[in-house]
């Protein structure tokens, strides 16, 4: 397992739930999201202060382990005072222009498979590093695109940090499996060249004009996403394996890629689909018998509407603060944070919730809302 993904499950049991999980409690679906890559920025430079602060960054590094880190790498035999040196020259050389980061990390990190993704670690959100991980995401977030780190270190071991434009991507694919792919359940019995032949087969239809991709998914496709249509969501650099990867690049959004790609799961049909997702706060009202109302919650539901209306005139009164208005009202768990729902993709709400905050301009509050869990007054921040 790679450190990033060893990262992101380690900050599951230290974290908050984020904004985002909120927005996918309130409304009821969870969705499946991989992610890709993306190029280190050059030239790196020494730490400045943004001038923007980042609400998310995207990052690489090449992690230095040692036999005193809390998790070593498997095969590490450094003292903690090599690979503390090891790691402070590997800032120097990551600092002058001339240097590419990702041969740094082909030529050093002790991450496994981190050198297939040029040590990508994929994207945070601002506070979502904590804890033991706390050192990673001041640094992170205390540089501008195309920086180096000072060397942090973690309960991995030293790591150089190099902070990287965002580039993300969102597909569909189309699975076939054969026995012997990688987690392939004994009942696929096809031969390698049968998956091949029947995912050369699928190209061709997703490729055909008025094809239904997503139905083709659904009737085909051996994956985890297959029943929602193939969709994987929105995704990061260095999160998907190197060939899914390598396609994606060369696609044009709304195109199938022209020929099966092959990875160890099996052969994938893939097509590149349009970013779609907005951020957004909202204030719940619930009433008696709502979806996941608490017993405190007694109002009628003609109640919770009039209430929400006259929230929803506060709220676009001139000078409204939103924040306080939801720290005040809202019945949902977002509400002591003042609403906030974070980034969310076209389709991960409730549809009625979907509609209407991606039928809003930023800035823009929208009219009341009915969802099974109440009454909502939404504001669209990005």
């Amino acid at each position: 397992m790679s450190i990033a993904r060893c990262l992101v499950l380690a900050l599951l049991s230290l974290l908050l739930v984020s904004p985002a999980c909120h927005a996918q409690e309130e409304a009821n679906e969870a969705k499946e999201a991989p992610a890709e890559s993306a190029k280190p920025a050059a030239p790196p430079r020494t730490p400045t202060k943004p001038k923007t602060p980042p609400s998310r960054v995207a990052a690489a590094h090449v992690l230095i382990s040692h036999v005193e880190a809390e998790r070593p790498m498997p095969g590490v035999t450094r003292s903690k005072e090599e690979a503390e040196k090891l790691a402070k020259e590997i800032v120097e050389r990551a600092r002058k222009p001339e240097t590419k980061f990702e041969d740094l990390v082909k030529g050093h990190s002790d991450e496994p498979e981190g050198a297939e993704r040029g040590g990508q670690m994929g994207i945070f959100r601002e506070g979502q590093l904590r804890g033991p991980f706390q050192a990673i995401g001041d640094a992170l977030f205390g540089m501008e695109v195309g920086q180096i780190a000072d060397v942090v270190e973690s309960p991995y071991g030293f790591h150089v940090l190099a902070r990287l434009p965002i580039v993300e991507y969102s597909a569909a694919h189309i699975l076939i499996q054969y026995t012997g792919s990688e987690r392939a359940p004994e009942e696929i019995t096809r031969t390698k060249e049968d998956a091949r032949k029947l995912a050369a087969e699928l190209v061709a239809k997703a490729k055909a004009e008025g094809a239904d991709f997503a139905a083709l998914a659904r009737e085909h496709s051996e994956g985890p996403s297959g029943p929602s249509g193939g969709h994987l969501g929105i995704f990061a650099a260095g999160q998907m394996v190197g060939e899914f990867e390598k396609a994606l690049e060369k696609l044009e959004i709304g195109k199938v890629f022209p020929e099966p790609v092959e990875t160890p799961f099996g052969f994938h049909v893939i097509k590149r689909l349009p970013i779609e997702r907005v951020g957004a706060s909202h204030i719940l009202i619930q009433y008696k018998g709502s979806e996941r109302a608490g017993e405190d919650i007694t109002r009628s539901k003609e109640e919770a509407k009039t209430l929400a209306e006259k929230i929803r005139g506060e709220a676009t009164a001139a000078e409204a603060d939103f924040a306080a208005l939801a720290r005040k009202y809202s019945d949902g768990p977002s509400g002591p944070r003042g609403g906030a729902l974070g980034l969310f993709e076209k389709g991960q709400m409730v549809p009625a919730f979907d509609k209407a905050v991606f039928a809003l301009q930023i800035g823009e509050v929208s009219g009341v809302v009915e969802t099974a869990f109440g009454y909502h007054v939404i504001l669209r921040t990005e």
